[in-house]
């Protein structure tokens, strides 16, 4: 996330921590008073004229049960617009959706005679730090930024993300291209074709080798 830059808020872990917190309550409809109030009042000092912020000050203050709705609506409109992005810990459904394209892709990674990789999670303690990756069964990684926790939103994006790391990784461990088209002997790469997540070869103007997870033999 980006942080603000100002003196109420000097500490940028406490931002991170704050913001976690206003988000997963939002999410869930019901937003601490004080909380919300802390996160309005810390963007003010940035941005006095933030519209957003300023009404969030205010329903925090009333701080009344009818108001909670938009409160969790105000709040989650603030924090993305300071760039707030969560991360697996304010929405473990995403890694848990990235965790069963793995699977598919494990599949894919069989069906051409390797050993399946793993889904692993950076940490660095910092919520817009923590990225997963694919990591091959002898250490082979991406060199990369990884898979983004938002690649979790959905099955497809989760399925092409999760793709492109194993591809990235597998090449690194191979020094050659993974997979390989069988008709025309070239790299496929993963992508979103018409909403669904196949492996693309560019030969002859383009084509779908296979859904992702359904790759046959080599």
């Amino acid at each position: 996330m980006r942080i603000p830059h100002h003196g109420g808020m000097e500490d940028h872990a406490d931002f991170d921590r704050l913001s976690s917190a206003v988000y997963v309550a939002a999410r869930s409809g019901a937003v601490d008073c004080t909380a919300a109030f802390d996160l309005a009042a810390s963007w003010l000092e940035e941005r006095p004229q933030d519209p957003d912020a300023t009404e969030l000050a205010m329903l925090s203050i009333e701080c009344t049960q009818a108001s909670q709705p938009r409160m969790a609506e105000v709040a989650l409109r603030l924090l993305a617009t300071v760039n707030f992005w969560p991360g697996f810990k304010e929405e473990p459904g995403w890694l848990a959706c990235l965790e069963d394209a793995m699977r598919l892709v494990n599949r894919d990674v069989a069906a051409t005679g390797i050993r399946p990789c793993q889904l692993r999670v950076h940490d660095e303690g910092l919520n817009w730090s923590v990225n997963a990756y694919v990591e091959t069964w002898d250490g082979y990684t991406d060199v990369a930024q990884g898979i983004y926790p938002a690649s979790g939103a959905d099955p497809v994006s989760a399925l092409v993300a999760v793709a492109e790391d194993a591809q990235d990784a597998l090449m690194h461990a191979f020094f050659t291209a993974w997979p390989v088209c069988p008709v025309h002997r070239l790299g496929a790469h993963a992508r979103d074709d018409e909403e669904a997540a196949v492996w693309w070869c560019s030969g002859d103007g383009g084509h779908a080798v296979t859904a992702i997870g359904e790759w046959q033999g080599r």
